[in-house]
């Protein structure tokens, strides 16, 4: 990556004769790309273009190397560029464009490089794809050389290109650079503002993106979107709610990012009263739920209780992906249906999707908590040799997991010694909390070591220790335990809680005295106690 600008050049295989860039007809044929869905009337199209010798007339080949790009098929574009003897601009973006979407960055910047090389002049389009490419590669050392050439090049201040320059930095977390490139505008611009906000959210500068919102002027669906969805991936579900709330009262449509992500708040919340009252929305307002929507509200149902409803919405989708199959399938597990877990996941496998890393993880701990032993042996096995799918360390834990509960405390540390890597914290976790069940002091030690290497300041694993000491009647290791957790001022997590009454979630910590209506709620409780 050093050697950004002095990157190797792509092989190009050329056509047999130069393209023709004389003034032509366009055919019916490259107005029909634009309408194109996917892969298979690409590849129609691009034989009719073959077959009636008008691929060579340009601009044909470039508008079918961008049709490729937008039906995901970068190997079928790469082949129509490197066949291109003269690419121009154009088909460099698409191709530098391509490569990011595919998640080939990498590939991206060396295409850019290329370009300079063959002396072609990037536009505004090229910058904004090569920097996106920067972003999703942390590549701030390339992305500076390419905010250099913007600068020399003279260009004013561009709402993409610096949303662009802003999203590279904040992914690097130079914010500084990112609020110096916001500054070049002399009005405000609420795109460029978006970017730095989802930037904030994105490397946990909450306040600071709330200030840069609440203060802007104008706000359009994005501006709300940005701050919803920073929330939610920053455990802030009642804010992330609170916002949502804000937007539909300023009425504002919230896009399908805004709504994926306050049902992923209801989800975590357990707040299934609101969740219901957007799926009622999106009815009354007639919009089209897709894979990403359904399987969203999917997830919702399912973590607020309410399996039933994530059911029957799952199966009235006309089309499933493979997140679909793992939110009802980790759904029913969650729920404790083992049974209609591996009903699901033959049915899953008949369907033509087969099943990834997620899908079993939901699997195995399905039958963790049903006890199911040989069978979740089957399909631990049945994941490497059928699917060839090398277990991960979340797979070796379900199993941990599987065997401690069922209390084989003796096989599921030899389970351990065989593991091929070293086990994490979420291994030795696992069987210290099988060990602390069946009161195994010397496996429950064994493993406590082991934790505590790991991750010497965790006080929710000394807590677990002192809590397995406690059962067995070691009571004076259990108080030293006790006394070094409150001597380091160590953090344990504590029991936490939410209770939806009338759209309103109520958050309830164990040990919390502080809750506005703690009064009525002892009332109320030794009422019920009296009875």
């Amino acid at each position: 990556m050093a050697a950004f600008l002095l990157a190797a050049s792509l092989p190009k295989q050329r056509f047999p004769t130069p393209l023709v860039r004389t003034p032509t007809r366009i055919p019916a044929s490259i107005h029909l790309l634009q309408l194109c869905q996917n892969y298979q009337e690409v590849k129609q199209l691009h034989t009719q273009l073959v077959v009636t010798g008008l691929l060579d007339c340009y601009p044909n080949a470039g508008r079918l190397l961008e049709s490729y790009v937008k039906t995901s098929q970068i190997n079928s574009a790469l082949s129509i560029f490197h066949r291109l003897p003269s690419p121009d601009v154009f088909a460099y973006n698409t191709m530098i464009r391509g490569f990011t979407l595919c998640k080939c960055p990498h590939e991206s910047l060396l295409l850019y490089n290329k370009l300079l090389l063959d002396g072609l002049t990037p536009d505004n389009y090229t910058y904004t794809f090569v920097l996106k490419a920067c972003s999703h590669l942390e590549a701030l050392s390339e992305g500076k050389q390419v905010h250099s050439q913007i600068i020399k090049a003279g260009i004013a201040p561009d709402t993409h290109i610096h949303s662009s320059l802003i999203h590279m930095y904040t992914n690097s977390d130079i914010i500084a650079c990112a609020e110096r490139v916001l500054a070049e505008f002399s009005e405000e611009n609420t795109h460029t503002k978006n970017a730095i906000i989802s930037g904030y959210l994105s490397k946990g500068h909450v306040e600071k993106a709330r200030r840069m919102f609440d203060t802007m002027e104008a706000k359009d669906v994005a501006s709300w979107s940005a701050m919803v969805t920073g929330y939610t991936k920053n455990d802030m579900y009642l804010e992330a709610l609170g916002v949502f709330h804000e937007m539909m009262d300023s009425q504002v449509h919230p896009n399908e990012s805004t709504l994926v992500s306050s049902l992923s708040a209801c989800a975590h919340l357990g707040a299934l009263d609101q969740g219901r009252w957007i799926h009622a929305y999106l009815d009354k307002a007639g919009v089209k739920i897709g894979v990403t929507l359904g399987t969203a509200l999917i997830d919702m149902y399912a973590k607020c209780g309410s399996i039933r409803c994530g059911y029957e919405l799952f199966q009235k989708m006309p089309q499933k992906d493979i997140v679909t199959w793992g939110v009802i399938i980790s759904g029913f597990a969650l729920h404790g249906q083992a049974e209609k877990c591996f009903q699901l996941f033959d049915e899953m496998v008949a369907s033509g999707t087969y099943p990834n890393e997620v899908i079993f993880v939901a699997v195995l701990s399905a039958c963790s908590h049903a006890g199911y032993v040989e069978l979740g042996h089957h399909y631990f096995n049945q994941m490497i040799h059928d699917f060839g799918i090398r277990p991960s360390i979340e797979h070796y834990g379900c199993m941990v997991d599987l065997l401690g509960r069922a209390g084989q405390l003796v096989e599921a540390e030899k389970f351990i010694m065989l593991m091929p890597e070293e086990p994490n914290s979420i291994i030795w976790g696992a069987l210290l909390s099988a060990c602390r069940t069946y009161g195994d002091v010397r496996r429950g030690n064994h493993a406590f070591r082991h934790l505590i290497e790991l991750e010497p300041l965790s006080g929710d694993r000394y807590k677990l220790a002192g809590l397995m000491l406690t059962s067995a009647g070691e009571k004076a290791d259990a108080t030293k335990i006790r006394k070094f957790i409150k001597k380091n001022d160590l953090e344990t997590t504590c029991g936490m809680s939410f209770v939806e009454i009338d759209g309103v979630v109520h958050e309830f910590v164990a040990g919390d005295i502080d809750h506005s209506k703690l009064r009525e709620i002892n009332r109320l409780l030794k009422g019920l106690m009296a009875n």
